[in-house]
């Protein structure tokens, strides 16, 4: 979301940042526990819970699977752990530092200066309190500081700078014959014992799910807002007032500058102002002097020279929002008023105008928008009644319907898993639908927020338990399955005799495709064992022959051609170098640290049931 660590940020990704999946964890998720009981921890750390609720903070409440349930979990603890040494060392920043950090924040910026309205605006849009956002920077702040000293660059000797870099440079050219298992299907069979043996040990992967089907009505701001009228005077003062914006116009500017000095007492501002108004009377007179004037009278050495011409500038430019404001407010070839800056005083002339996009092609953007803005209110207000409705009128979705002239919509089916309707693949709306109450009771969901400003409600209108798929009905596809395993199984042996023949010096008749060179990062279709044995092949003793044995493709051999030493390392690369390496060090010994923190800090994992399918440890 928002940024603010921008230093440290390998190491502090740790404890602030990004899991494997490329999920976005925040750091302020100490306050969010308190919304769930704390008998439903998953881990506790230093007495205080991390739930299943902040688990789905951590991950925007996107679905994450079985295996990386746990590493997010980790992130968390880590999270905790660092936190908890920062509040035990006192390092919280303080109210000055907070709000000093905040202020900084781009995005929260309007003309140059933080804006109070857009840093609200900003943390409504996504669903965030200024309380909690603060936390967040809050926690940040003090990650690191605990973690900063993990940044200093290690002292990496040259001679080890010299031995990585010819390592990591060095490349192989290598070029590849594959053994598919397809050809070898032929030569396989599978008997009927061996598809029933296979099906009995796999039942589990032969079982359909308990799944449902809901009908449901969905209340979203955006159905209110396509409802709405818009004037078209409405949308020519938007257009009117951001103009540049969205017609992406870019402007070429010349202007002729009377600068002010700073701190410069009235007599003397006044004195330069009717300077200005005398060069702007002369102008307006007389406009094809401006070129002239410019140079004769300009104090900005970057335009005088050139006749005042600054150039060409679009709406995202980084100038002083009084010349920017009057910049875009100008007809092509038209003069300015005298426009007050922190510098002085400009004439400003707009030499052209030129637009990416047309009034027509950006009206209906312009509605939407405006519609978007009437509806905020609109949808809190009904957000809350179709909450209540839902559940006081909990034996039918025809009332909430009705009152909000809803459709009622069907869905596809919808397992613990997910949903097929995309606008229902919501964890929380999954786990609603097969509560006791909406699965046995019968009864509507609550309202659920399966998107932002989106609300559904659902019931059930079939259901289905668990059950296992018939032998007959998957037979063909564990027969297929069978063969191409016993098919690869014959295409790694083959390859491994092709393979002992060639290291013997045997001619083999094999199809080798075009060679192309490997290094020793980044490799993703050789093993670390393929990729070694490709290396440790001796420089001057080519061709060399290293085989591996891909799961489900076969058996590929590689004959390495040709070494190709590093290039030399230029001084760009080697501070490159040293910079990774020093950064690798560092996340070393954060590690270490987040270890030793596990000693330090009591950390207790629920110990999850045999079958719970989610184990937390």
């Amino acid at each position: 979301m928002f940024d603010i660590v921008q230093k440290n940020k390998t190491l502090v990704q740790i404890v602030l940042g990004l899991v494997a999946l490329g999920l976005v964890i925040g750091a302020g998720v100490s306050g969010y526990s308190a919304m769930s009981g704390a008998d439903h921890a998953l881990v506790k750390v230093d007495g205080k819970s991390i739930t299943e609720y902040d688990v789905q903070q951590a991950t925007n409440g996107q679905p994450i699977s079985n295996e990386m349930r746990p590493m997010v979990i980790e992130q968390l603890v880590q999270q905790r752990l660092v936190l908890a040494a920062a509040d035990k060392l006192g390092l919280n920043p303080s109210k000055p530092q907070l709000q000093q950090a905040i202020s900084q924040i781009d995005a929260f910026h309007e003309n140059g200066k933080f804006s109070p309205t857009r840093y609200q605006e900003m943390l409504a849009a996504q669903q965030m309190s200024p309380a909690m956002f603060e936390q967040r920077v809050r926690d940040s702040i003090a990650a690191r500081t605990l973690l900063g000293a993990y940044s200093v660059t290690n002292i990496v000797p040259q001679t080890t700078l010299a031995r990585m870099a010819k390592l990591v440079g060095e490349r192989r050219e290598v070029q590849a014959t594959v053994l598919a298992p397809s050809a070898f299907v032929g030569q396989v069979s599978v008997s009927a014992d061996e598809i029933k043996k296979y099906y009995d040990s796999h039942a589990s992967e032969f079982k359909a799910p308990e799944m449902v089907r809901v009908e449901y009505v969905m209340l979203s701001r955006q159905q209110i807002a396509a409802k709405l009228a818009v004037s078209d005077e409405e949308i020519q003062k938007y257009f009117d007032a951001h103009r540049a914006e969205l017609l992406g116009e870019q402007r070429d500017v010349a202007h002729i500058l009377f600068e002010v000095p700073k701190g410069a007492k009235p007599d003397v501002k006044a004195k330069v102002r009717a300077e200005a108004e005398k060069v702007l009377a002369e102008l307006k007179a007389n406009p094809g002097r401006f070129a002239e004037l410019a140079k004769q009278y300009s104090k900005d050495p970057g335009s005088a020279a050139n006749g005042g011409e600054l150039g060409v500038f679009g709406a995202d430019a980084s100038l002083v929002a009084p010349f920017k404001e009057a910049m875009f407010k100008l007809p092509k070839g038209q003069l300015s008023d005298l426009v007050e800056s922190e510098f002085g005083f400009h004439i400003i002339r707009v030499n052209d105008i030129q637009a990416k996009s047309t009034f027509e092609q950006v009206k209906p953007q312009v509605v939407a928008k405006l519609q978007g803005d009437k509806a905020e209110s609109q949808y809190r207000t009904q957000a809350q009644a179709f909450g209540e409705l839902v559940y006081q009128k909990g034996d039918s979705l025809k009332p909430a319907a009705d009152e909000f002239k809803l459709p009622i919509q069907q869905s596809g089916w919808i397992t613990r898993q997910g949903a097929q309707d995309p606008q229902l693949n919501n964890p929380k709306l999954a786990e609603a639908v097969f509560s006791d109450d909406v699965l046995k009771g019968k009864h509507n969901s609550e309202a659920i927020e399966v998107a932002p400003d989106t609300l559904v409600s659902a019931r059930i209108l079939e259901h289905k338990a668990a059950q296992q798929t018939p032998l007959d009905t998957v037979r063909g596809d564990i027969e297929q399955r069978l063969k191409l395993e016993k098919a690869a199984k014959l295409a790694a042996e083959a390859g491994a005799k092709q393979l002992a023949a060639l290291q013997a010096g045997q001619d083999a008749q094999l199809t080798w495709q075009p060679s192309r060179q490997v290094g020793r990062l980044g490799e993703r279709e050789l093993n670390s064992a393929t990729l070694a044995a490709v290396f440790s092949a001796p420089a001057d003793k080519l061709p060399a022959y290293v085989g591996q044995e891909v799961p489900g493709a076969g058996y590929v051999i590689f004959k390495v051609v040709s070494a190709i030493p590093a290039p030399p390392l230029s001084d760009e690369m080697a501070q490159r170098m040293r910079d990774e390496v020093a950064r690798t060090y560092g996340q070393v010994e954060v590690s270490k640290y987040i270890s030793d923190l596990k000693a330090a800090f009591k950390v207790e994992y629920r110990k999850a049931p045999a079958d719970a399918g989610n184990p937390v440890e």
